[in-house]
């Protein structure tokens, strides 16, 4: 039954070309200031054009006792995974998403949105019916969105560095962008990878391994159906969503089914409750390009740049294959999260990549079931994931001196 439902979804992906985004269907800011959060809103422009929405929360309302106006908070920058946006961070609640945890730990938070997602649909001259637009990979949304929107983080809260948190695509990112320019590495105090992608020598989703027969090298298939929009938000799958996914749905296994299929079969942990929010905000749109990207990886064994093919990559790199990411560049001190059951970050391929950076702590979850959307959206997420996380960057600002009252 479930395949049904993934064909149904595959099928609104080709239906989405002749229908609307539902453009307007943001929630982030809704969410946070219904949960009585201070929240703002704030525009990042890339250096080749593409206008981002980012969020902060500045503040706590439980925190209001102490009387933090005036003083200078640490800062902490939530980066989302494919298909993703900031919203990942925030539908948990306000007890358990890990934004609001930071908030009332007393950290300035800030919530990122790549390029040709919900919320960074623009760009100061193509328009998203524009297939230039979906020209780029996860490499353009590192080296381009992620290095923008942590320095205007950075400006805005007076600071020269900052605590860094990602899942999925969004640690891929991390490694393209401190890699790539090294000097990034001293704006980031602590670094937290929730199921870190890199290395995909081990990845273990059966739609990867058949997709990486044909788009895995470069052809005229990966030519023809690159640099496309892929699963935006459209009103047929939100009305699909809100009738499969609700509380009261008889097919409400549909949607943990899918979940399960992508990110790891048989977790105990998927808070359920979440279903229809996560309908709601997901799948919130991306290039094609980046999935192209992520097979080349998997059939190369390697964790290199967009492979354009032997002549346009002479053109490009000066060489007939691909560069690979130095990852031996990146400084800091890497935390990375990762679990036995998740499809898209295998144990074995993280453990490899720990080998090679300068330094790595890793965190096995001790859970056999957890699986990769179980780093977001667990039922304990709070106890498994998020204090560690917490205690852990508060150890860092107070061995660090960095002033924060807790």
């Amino acid at each position: 039954m479930w395949q049904m439902f993934l064909l149904a979804l595959l099928l609104l992906q080709l239906l989405s070309g002749h229908i609307e985004p539902v453009d307007g269907h943001k929630v982030t800011a809704r969410l946070i200031t219904n949960h009585r959060y201070p929240v703002e809103e704030h525009t990042v422009h890339t250096s080749d054009d593409y206008i981002l929405t980012i969020y902060r929360i500045p503040a706590s309302p439980k925190r209001q006792h102490l009387n933090e106006t005036m003083q200078k908070k640490p800062v902490v920058f939530l980066q989302h995974g494919i298909v993703c946006s900031s919203d990942d961070w925030i539908i948990n609640g306000p007890d358990t998403s890990l934004a609001y945890m930071f908030a009332d730990a007393g950290y300035d938070v800030w919530l990122g949105n790549a390029r040709g997602n919900t919320y960074s649909r623009q760009h100061k001259h193509i328009h998203p019916d524009q297939s230039d637009f979906w020209k780029f990979s996860w490499h353009e949304i590192g080296v381009y969105d992620l290095a923008a929107m942590l320095d205007y983080a950075l400006a805005e809260s007076n600071s020269s560095s900052l605590h860094f948190v990602a899942h999925s695509q969004g640690t891929t990112t991390y490694f393209v962008l401190m890699s790539s320019l090294p000097w990034y590495n001293e704006k980031v105090r602590s670094v937290h990878l929730l199921a870190p992608i890199a290395y995909m020598r081990s990845h273990g989703f059966i739609l990867s391994k058949l997709g990486s027969v044909l788009l895995g090298s470069p052809s005229f298939l990966s030519w023809v159906i690159g640099n496309m929009e892929m699963l935006p938000i459209t009103s047929i799958q939100k009305f699909m969503c809100e009738h499969v996914c609700s509380e009261g749905s008889m097919l409400k296994f549909l949607c943990s089914g899918l979940l399960d299929f992508i990110g790891g079969w048989g977790t105990r942990h998927l808070n359920h409750t979440l279903l229809t929010d996560v309908c709601e905000t997901h799948p919130a749109g991306a290039s094609t390009t980046q999935i192209i990207h992520y097979m080349q990886l998997y059939n190369s064994g390697d964790f290199r740049q967009y492979d354009h093919g032997r002549e346009q990559n002479e053109i490009i790199y000066q060489q007939a294959t691909p560069p690979s990411y130095n990852v031996r560049n990146i400084m800091s001190c890497v935390n990375m999260y990762y679990s036995d059951n998740d499809y898209m970050s295998a144990v074995e391929d993280v453990e490899y990549l720990a080998t090679l950076l300068p330094c790595a702590d890793l965190y096995r979850i001790p859970y056999k079931d957890w699986n990769h959307y179980d780093f977001l959206w667990s039922v304990n997420v709070k106890e498994v994931i998020n204090n560690r996380i917490i205690d852990k960057m508060h150890s860092y600002d107070i061995e660090h001196n960095m002033g924060i009252t807790f």
